[in-house]
């Protein structure tokens, strides 16, 4: 076989992987909605509605990360459903053209991504970055699967459209298969600091966990089961209760420095890591400085832009995917 079939025969094996992700079920009864039920802060105020397709099922349902030894007692990493957590950090930075801005930065995870699924495996998840004024207005979220992929952008209307990109649509945008709307519009008597009962609302496709669709609603206007969720410090991912001591969701050393415990995605090794030039393509990982994390938060498959597209350096990711905040 030539090397451009075998190009060809790749990308129609990732074309139907791409189709078996969005293969699955819409919105439902069995859905349900995590919701943070405080909101004394930023961090709470601002935190999404998440409304996870097909909830009956484990695997759409989020929980937190947990470590136990299995009957070799060999550690094990895995999502408990006990009780869902949301991760979270927060983030100033100044854009390139000097303004200020705040990221609130949320972090979940699920049990798995079944197969057939392109991004089968286990102790998958999701960021929800929601980026604020200097107002502490919402002017831009950014949702991007734990291992980088499916990179997705909506700006509100407190963002000028000046700051967009380029030739930016005006009613929806396609991102990876899924339909989501091109501008997130607050109503005009929206108060950040005070009303309370408007929410960001993520809806999730069942299975493959792809955001689906990102609205503004109230609470009372959200129909699904309600879960509350528990709001905890990133840096609490690097100290799980095992035993008498503790352990870290992510490796700390070697060629997985950074990556996720038990993450591995065998379909994306096959049919992605030797065009994309990375072994651990798909792997889960750890958001921070390559300095500290071993690894880079890339968001584009091109093997010459994985430090431009790093989302941990916020400014020069908006700047590398056409932002002007």
């Amino acid at each position: 076989m030539t090397y451009s079939k075998t190009i060809q025969f790749a990308c129609a094996l990732l074309l139907c992987g791409l189709l078996l992700g969005c293969a699955t079920p819409g919105p439902g009864a069995t859905d349900r909605r995590y919701l943070v039920a405080q909101d004394a802060d930023l961090l709470e105020r601002h935190a999404p509605v998440v409304v996870a397709g097909e909830s009956a099922l484990a695997y759409n349902q989020i929980g937190h990360a947990a470590a136990r030894l299995d009957e070799a007692g060999e550690e094990e990493i895995y999502i408990d459903l006990e009780h869902a957590v949301f991760y979270t950090r927060q983030q100033p930075f100044t854009a390139l053209n000097g303004r200020r801005y705040h990221n609130l930065i949320y972090r979940f995870h699920f049990p798995r991504v079944p197969h057939p699924h392109l991004t089968a495996g286990a102790n998958g998840g999701l960021f929800v970055v929601v980026t604020l004024n200097e107002r502490q207005q919402p002017v831009l979220i950014t949702t991007v699967h734990t291992c980088g992929c499916y990179l997705a952008f909506v700006p509100t209307s407190h963002l000028p459209t000046s700051a967009m990109p380029e030739d930016w649509p005006q009613d929806k945008q396609s991102v990876f298969g899924e339909t989501l709307p091109a501008r997130l519009d607050y109503p005009p008597d929206y108060a950040s600091d005070a009303d309370t009962q408007w929410r960001m609302v993520l809806h999730l496709r069942s299975a493959t966990h792809r955001v689906m669709d990102v609205r503004l609603k109230r609470l009372d206007h959200i129909h699904a089961a309600r879960q509350t969720v528990e709001l905890q410090p990133m840096q609490s991912l690097q100290r799980l209760p095992l035993g008498d001591g503790h352990t870290s969701f992510f490796h700390s050393s070697g060629w997985l420095e950074g990556y996720v415990k038990d993450s591995f995605k065998p379909w994306e090794l096959l049919l992605m890591s030797w065009w994309a030039l990375d072994l651990n393509i798909g792997r889960d990982k750890q958001l921070g400085d390559p300095a500290a994390t071993g690894t880079v938060f890339y968001t584009s498959l091109k093997p010459w832009a994985r430090e431009a597209s790093n989302m941990y350096f916020f400014a020069d990711f908006l700047e590398y995917w056409g932002w002007r905040l």
